[in-house]
């Protein structure tokens, strides 16, 4: 498990953890800093293709960063024209953090005790990480809307990804980032607002009570 504690102003910090993995058997943790209200990019990395991704909540546009972290795009591209992300669920939500998908046994409700603990790579098995210390999007770090792999353990990722709220931005970056959502931000807010069923980690993080699904991905070339 990489999981990410959590520090809040005004308030002692928590011990509680959030999972950032498909499995959560193995141990391992990320600091999280006070939350600083900021969106603000430092340099803009570049969008070689467009997301939209169609939700039961409504769509959500993601811009891809092709240039920074070239195969785990490709490896999200990949899947999505194979239809893998279609009827999947958004399986976890950490209020004021993140929300989590990518796990293909969320479309089976007998496989429920196993939700987030799958995936699948277009590579046919885990790649590795993509940080890149020069490039912008690692520069930037975590920000609101910002896309990035969950994975198993260092250079385990298959398919399962987040999309960061606010208090996101102070994570170690040790998850890649490949993107940012570009539209519909107020449809990740309104599923951050969803009331869940509590997971293992604390009562603000765990499953949807009623289910998000995600209908289906489409890729576009950025600017086509």
């Amino acid at each position: 498990m990489i999981s990410c504690q959590k520090k809040q102003t005004a308030k002692p910090a928590s011990n509680h953890k959030i999972d950032l993995t498909e499995d959560s058997t193995s141990a391992g943790t990320a600091n999280r800093k006070p939350k600083i209200k900021l969106s603000i990019q430092q340099d803009s990395a570049d969008i070689t293709d467009i997301a939209i991704i169609t939700t039961s909540l409504g769509k959500i546009t993601v811009g891809l960063f092709g240039n920074d972290a070239p195969k785990t795009v490709k490896n999200f591209i990949g899947l999505t024209k194979k239809g893998y992300y279609n009827g999947i669920l958004i399986h976890r939500v950490a209020k004021n953090f993140l929300i989590q998908t990518g796990d293909r046994n969320t479309i089976s409700k007998l496989k429920k005790a196993e939700w987030g603990k799958g995936g699948q790579s277009y590579y046919g098995k885990p790649f590795e990480d993509e940080l890149f210390p020069d490039k912008p999007s690692y520069k930037n770090g975590y920000f609101k809307g910002t896309l990035a792999m969950a994975n198993r353990a260092q250079n385990k990722n298959t398919s399962q990804f987040f999309i960061c709220l606010d208090e996101a931005i102070e994570l170690d970056k040790r998850w890649s980032i490949f993107g940012k959502v570009t539209d519909g931000m107020s449809v990740v807010e309104k599923i951050n607002l969803v009331k869940i069923v509590p997971g293992p980690f604390e009562a603000n993080d765990g499953i949807p009570e009623e289910p998000i699904k995600i209908y289906s991905i489409v890729i576009k070339k950025y600017n086509s």
